[in-house]
């Protein structure tokens, strides 16, 4: 597997900590994810999606705790990425290697897209409403 190179910068940056903490680890996953050998793509790919997993249903908390908007478009772009990595995964397992290279070279693309369009909306609606999430026990309640 041809090593990408590919990681954080500010520019991915949201002034949102809970959320910029999150993407850096997801950027270190994701960049690990074109480097190393063949035969360890799979746990790094479980990695990716163990994280992801986690990280996306923190945003879907985050959406539907504060009534975001655009909750349904949001969570639609989380849920498919997530189906893409799965079937990466099988079909990767079932021999088609090829599609590890391409996931590794065509995620961080993504990413970059959905930091500057979607993470940037979410980003700036949770600043404007309190900085933090509401607590649980306040869903659906407006924030202060």
């Amino acid at each position: 597997m041809e090593n990408i190179e590919w990681g954080w910068s500010d520019r991915l940056k949201l002034s949102y900590g809970p959320m910029d903490e999150t993407h850096v680890e997801f950027v270190t996953l994701c960049a690990a994810l074109g480097k190393g050998a063949p035969d360890t793509f799979i746990e790094r790919l479980d990695a990716l999606i163990a994280h992801s997993v986690e990280h996306f249903e923190q945003e879907n908390r985050w959406m539907e705790e504060t009534n975001f908007p655009p909750v349904g478009c949001h969570k639609q772009e989380h849920d498919s990425v997530l189906e893409i990595m799965r079937e990466v995964r099988s079909r990767y397992l079932a021999g088609e290697t090829d599609l590890g290279q391409k996931l590794a070279e065509e995620l961080p693309h993504w990413f970059e897209h959905h930091v500057d369009t979607m993470d940037n909306m979410l980003a700036r609606f949770m600043v404007a409403w309190n900085k933090e999430p509401a607590p649980a026990s306040a869903a659906g309640q407006t924030p202060a």
